[in-house]
């Protein structure tokens, strides 16, 4: 980014301003890719910050971002349809969250349905992708599955939630350089 952007940029924001997600233009001025430097900064500032917080709060910090994350996710799920069916409420999740990070649903082979029922337990198995939370967690060598990542499974849970109006959980099965295998338990 060039140093008359940045100057332009301060020219042009006004502090006295407040936004609200749907406010937000869907088109970024300057275009993303000059950004790239301010997002990598933001990423190794998330990363510090995590990192603060584990010193302070030791295995609290779990709890606090993932209780941060599911009321963010609460929040904007607000705007979205609301939906019954898991499959197709999570299918919209993943196509609203496409560039933040994106996720699928999977099956194992050996069964015939998305939602798997065993054990008295609902649950259905989510791939996460191409995902910031674990690309900054790299970029700062941290390990997967503190803080940061239960700020992703908090927000998940809390759309889920809203979106479908049936509590939720979100259990850790695989993390991994590439991708993670989250399991979403519906209650």
């Amino acid at each position: 980014m060039t140093d008359g952007t940045i100057e332009k940029m301060k020219g042009a924001f006004s502090t006295d301003l407040v936004y609200r997600s749907e406010d937000v233009p869907l088109t970024c001025i300057p275009h993303p890719e000059e950004l790239e430097d301010t997002l990598h900064g933001l990423m190794k500032l998330n990363g510090l910050i995590i990192r603060s917080l584990e010193e302070v709060a030791g295995r609290g910090a779990n709890a606090v971002t993932y209780r941060a994350g599911r009321k963010y996710g609460h929040e904007v799920a607000k705007y979205f349809e609301k939906i019954e069916n898991i499959e197709e409420a999570l299918k919209e999740l993943s196509d609203i969250l496409r560039g933040q990070f994106t996720f699928e649903i999977w099956k194992p082979a050996d069964k015939t349905s998305y939602i798997i029922q065993e054990n008295g337990s609902t649950f259905i198995y989510l791939v996460f992708h191409d995902c910031i939370v674990r690309q900054t967690l790299r970029r700062n060598g941290q390990a997967q599955g503190g803080p940061l990542c239960q700020t992703l499974y908090g927000y998940v849970v809390g759309a889920i939630e809203e979106i479908t109006g049936k509590k939720a959980k979100l259990e850790i099965v695989h993390t991994g350089p590439n991708a993670c295998l989250k399991k979403l338990i519906i209650q």
